[in-house]
């Protein structure tokens, strides 16, 4: 019958006959859009991930290099949130240490500049980044605030929604090395300011 109608040229049979195929060509087209779209989505969720990442490491960085020695107890709660806990305990515990001994020499950090952030790797819980700031540093027996650069592997995790870093290191440049038989100078990890600490 319908075979008879196609070529007949019944054109509503011809359109019943034809239906499923369109219907499979649009659903095809349907699925490629989809195919599209939802790589799209993914990235778009890493690239918020990343903006939560370098938007922490600027956070740790400048608040890191903002303190006052005299103040310590302020400057302890405005880095816990941006500590892990495990880490916090271990900046709590040296940052007492350090800023006793500091004490009598006033010293001081500001004007924290934030240069670049890069994230070097990123996955749903860890992520590490490469932090460069700027910040001065003063003590009651300086004349003028000295100048410093650091730059810092940051390693942070990722806990109840929240980057919170880990840990972080001193990246030391390629040209810092002074003897080739020591196979060039190691990174120094530092959980507290202090004014020993060299720009790099």
């Amino acid at each position: 019958m319908d075979v008879a109608a196609a070529r007949t040229g019944d054109p509503l049979t011809a359109r019943r006959s034809s239906t499923p195929l369109v219907v499979i060509a649009v659903l095809g087209v349907l699925v490629g859009v989809a195919g599209l779209l939802v790589p799209r989505f993914v990235g778009g969720g890493e690239d918020a991930e990343r903006d939560a990442v370098v938007a922490r490491v600027n956070d740790f960085a400048t608040t890191y290099n903002t303190y006052d020695v005299a103040d310590l107890a302020s400057y302890q709660k405005r880095m816990k949130p941006l500590l892990t806990p495990a880490y916090d305990k271990e900046f709590v515990r040296v940052t007492n240490a350090v800023f006793g001994a500091l004490e009598s020499k006033d010293q001081k950090s500001g004007d924290a500049n934030v240069l670049a952030v890069a994230v070097d790797s990123i996955d749903k819980d860890s992520a590490i980044a490469i932090v460069a700031v700027d910040a001065s540093i003063t003590t009651s027996s300086d004349e003028t605030a000295v100048q410093r650069r650091f730059r810092w592997k940051v390693t942070l995790s990722k806990s109840d929604g929240d980057w919170r870093v880990s840990q972080f290191d001193t990246v030391v440049p390629l040209d810092a090395s002074t003897d080739p038989g020591s196979g060039g100078a190691s990174p120094s990890p530092s959980a507290s300011p202090s004014a020993s600490q060299e720009g790099q």
